[in-house]
This record gives structure tokens, sequence and C-alpha cells, in this order.
């Protein structure tokens, strides 16, 4: 929301455009939604930008925009010149980038009640925040990991976080290998849709699509799978919908297979329910088409979020637990319970956000690829005053490279949404700004020959130093006495572009010998 708007529900801090001299409207003409006639307004000076959700009717306007955003990348300049906040410096022009958005005019349903404000699009469309830094070389390819922390009732707290990788992910993070699926959306597309193979009942419930105890028998759901994914070329994976969204096809088995295990009818009304009661309802477990490209000379059981023997000719598919504690809202001022799933629905399937709760989504935009994994330690990192830390994690994070890139530049070149290629040197101050250089010479350049020789001595001392320290404290070869030995090293390896070689947690290593005896059911 931007600064004006009185039809956005409770704004906790808009967009303060006036206090910024590099905001701009963007003109008709320069329309980044597209040329027609509706995007402009009525007196033809603005682009407008509309958002429409057919499942609640939320809705949201807006006007184009354009202005730097600073992401990171300036702390130790910042750090060196003693500035704390980015806010009234030039840093954002410096190390950010030009962003076109959607300054909110309007917001209507759940769009005005978030617990933040304004909404950051990471779909595959050529305006996403992703693919903007990719097309400004601030994202080298584009990729990104969306973490949702595990939401439980805690007393009368309900409140979520996440974090988000941008570039990567942070394999740490993850509870369980990362399993991949297709993402079957068609070329020009924006939307991320897979293929749901089929849908399990757990009885008896738990968190993790490992089983909790023995004697949780699974029940499988007889529905027209071509059907199920029918109506949007594939069932669609959102996190800006609040709620499973299921096809009107698997109502009747759904309805009846709950009724045999619950002991009676699936309700969408207010139900009074303890917390050990809702525990116990089941599990819903999801199965996605694997993707095309997937490692397939690894035994598939020993992925506890892999289907395994449960599906002989699919069992590199993906297994996607969504316990009741995720289906099942809270509402503290009436202590009642309501199910947020849908199951006649006549515009197809969606998986929303309480499919996603506990689990990290990594999106790899250029292989049409998501892989997910479950994730118990997603929690953005805290500063002492209480506030959420830029830095999100104690450990940094993985940034995944390839050996080429695969992202083309877009017809307008360099920079697609700023009209035409451009230098960013250009925005660079030249009159004394925070870190500016007068002459045009870029802090930390070494270009004179008494520096380059320098330089040039400095590295063959060091390389000689390393070489008699490697002679005089190299380990000896034991091989002749270990010919077998084992080792122990707790090691990451992040994926090459072209294996599916992710390490497991070590705390999850226990949870794969218990998966190889009894699987998920």
């Amino acid at each position: 929301p931007c600064q004006g708007c009185t039809e956005c529900g409770q704004v906790i801090a808009p967009y303060e455009q006036a206090k910024s001299n590099s905001f701009n409207t963007m003109p008709c003409g320069r329309c980044v939604g597209g040329q027609r006639e509706d995007v402009c307004d009525r007196n033809r000076e603005k682009c407008i930008a509309r958002g429409y959700n057919l499942v609640d009717k939320s809705a949201w306007t807006a006007y184009e925009a354009r202005d730097y955003i600073y992401v990171g990348g300036a702390d130790v300049e910042m750090e060196r010149l003693g500035i704390q906040e980015a806010d009234g410096t030039d840093v954002p022009k410096r190390f950010g980038f030009p962003l076109v958005f959607a300054c909110q005019t309007e917001a209507l349903g759940w769009y005005s009640s978030q617990v933040r404000d304004g909404i950051m699009g990471f779909s595959t469309a050529r305006t996403s925040f992703v693919n903007q830094m990719v097309f400004q070389d601030k994202l080298k390819y584009p990729r990104f990991c969306m973490c949702f922390e595990n939401r439980m009732r805690n007393g009368m707290d309900m409140r979520g976080a996440g974090v988000v990788t941008l570039g990567g992910y942070n394999p740490k993070i993850l509870d369980a290998p990362l399993v991949f699926v297709q993402n079957i959306a068609k070329q020009g597309e924006t939307r991320y849709k897979i293929h749901v193979r089929n849908i399990f009942f757990r009885q008896g419930g738990g968190q993790s699509i490992v089983q909790e105890r023995d004697g949780q028998s699974v029940v499988k759901l007889n529905f027209d799978e071509d059907l199920f994914n029918a109506k949007n070329g594939g069932t669609i994976l959102d996190s800006g919908v609040p709620l499973l969204i299921f096809d009107e096809s698997i109502q009747d088995t759904f309805m009846t297979e709950w009724k045999k295990l619950v002991g009676q009818q699936f309700s969408f009304g207010k139900m009074i329910l303890t917390e050990k009661e809702v525990e116990s309802l089941p599990t819903i477990i999801i199965q996605i088409a694997a993707h095309e490209g997937i490692d397939k000379s690894f035994n598939p059981r020993t992925v506890p979020n892999m289907v395994g023997d449960r599906d002989p000719k699919h069992p590199f598919d993906g297994l996607l637990a969504i316990p009741a504690s995720h289906y099942m809202e809270y509402h503290p001022t009436t202590n009642t319970y309501r199910a947020k799933i849908s199951l006649d629905s006549k515009l197809g399937s969606f998986l929303g956000i309480n499919a996603m709760q506990g689990h990290a989504f990594f999106y790899d935009l250029a292989k049409d690829r998501i892989g997910f994994a479950e994730s118990y330690n997603c929690r953005p990192k805290m500063s002492p005053a209480g506030d959420v830390d830029d830095d999100m994690f104690e450990m940094p994070s993985i940034h995944i490279e390839t050996t080429e890139h695969v992202v083309e530049d877009g017809p307008f070149g360099m920079i697609p949404f700023a009209g035409g290629p451009t230098d960013p040197r250009d925005d660079l101050p030249t009159d004394g700004g925070m870190g500016s250089i007068g002459d045009g010479v870029y802090r930390g350049t070494c270009t004179t020959a008494t520096c380059i020789s320098f330089v040039t001595v400095g590295y063959c001392i060091v390389i000689a130093a390393l070489a008699v320290a490697y002679k005089k404290y190299r380990p000896k070869d034991r091989s002749k006495h270990f010919d077998k030995e084992k080792t122990g090293d707790d090691v990451y390896d992040d994926y090459d572009g072209g294996e599916e070689s992710e390490v497991l947690n070590p705390s999850f290593e226990q949870h794969v010998r218990y998966n190889n005896v009894r699987g998920f059911a």
C-alpha cells in the first residue's frame, strides 16, 4: 500500500513515495502489464494494475511505479561510515536496483488483513521480484526458497512466520532431503502447477510424513486424478491461497473415508475440539508427480518423503504431509475450530499455504522443478531488540551455482523494466555522496604499476608459505593400515544443477533408518 490509500484496510507502514526523489510513475506506453486499453487510467497518465482472487473474491487495485530497492550488500560500507539505516542515503541506488512494482490504492478481503503490508510476487512472470533481480544482474539464477514455519497452536498464540532465501536454499534448515516434483505449467503461464497423483488419509494424525507410532493405517482415496487436475491444467501451488481447495470430483470419496476413520461426518462448520482431538484427526498425504529429470540411481525407500513401495509405478513421486493442525483453523473468540478445506470447487484444485507450512519449498524456475522437504528450523533470527534480523539464519545460506547461465535477457535489454539497457554505474553519485569517488574509480581497484607489482609479490610469498606448511604438516598415509576407513564428516552437499544428491540433516538420519522398516504407513 502506498501513502494516500484510504481503502487498504489497517496499514502498518505504507510506502511513502513523496519522500523518495527516485520514485517514478510508469507512464502509459511503458506499462509493464501490457498495452491494452484497460491498462491506462482515464487520463492516460498512469498504468493500472489489478489483482483478483477467484477463491475468496479478494482483490486489489494499484498503479505501476518504479523506485530503487535495497536487499543487501552494503553492510561493510555502512559500518565503515557509521551508518545504521539505509533510509535517507544513496545506499538503495548504489547497492540496489530499480524495481517496477504496483503502488496499491485499494485492497479488499484477504489482501487487506495480512500480518504485514503489501504482497511480494514470486511467480514465473517477468515482472516477479526474483526475475527482476535476475534481469538486473543481482541474482545469477532464477531460484529461491520459501520456508514456512510449522505453525501450531500454543495456547492463544497462532502466529507463524518464515524466511525467503534468494538464489538458492540453506540445506541446514532441512529435516529431510529435497524431493523434486515437476512444474507442469505451460510456457507463458505464471503460476506454479503440479500433478497430484494420489491422496491418502493416515489414521491418528502426526506432524511428519514419518508415522509417530505403530498401527497407524493409511487409506487411499478413490478418485480420478485426471479429472482432479484438469480444470487448470494441473493443481495450482500457491502460498497466497489461504486454504486447501479440492476439485469437486473428490468430495464423495473424501467424505466416505473420513467418516470411516473419524467416526463422524466431515464438517465445514464450527467445532468445539480439544488440542488433543485435533492432533488425532487424519493427516492428509499428497502424492505429487516427480520431476522428469530426477536422479533414479538410489533406492526411494530410503527417502521418507518419497512414495517408494506405496506406488511401485511411481516410486520417486514426492509425499507432502498436511497435519490437522494446519488444515483446522482455531478461532480464539469462539474457542472453536473450522476446517480450511473446500471439497466442491468448480475452479479446479489448489494447494494453499496450509499445505506448505512446516516445509521448505525450493523453486528452480529455469528447470521447471520444485523441491520440498520438511523443515522445523525456518524461523528468522531475532535481534536483541526483538526485531527480525536481516541475516535470517545463524549460518550462511547456500547459493547454488551451475556451469551455465540459463536465463536470457528479454527483448528490452539488460534492464527490461527500465525501457532499455543502461549502465548501473551511471547511477553512482559523483558529487561527494556516501562512498562516492569523483574521478569515477571504484574503491578497491588496483590500477598503477607499483600497486600491481606489490600484489603479485604478495601472492607469491603466500603461495610459498602454504607450500612449506603443507610439506611439514601434511598427514601421513595410513591407507595400508585402514583400507576401508569410514569417515564421519558432517557435510552438506549442494547440488550442481544436474544431480539430486542433497545430504540429509544428520538429526534426521534416525527417521530414514526408521522409514526403511515401516515407511510413511
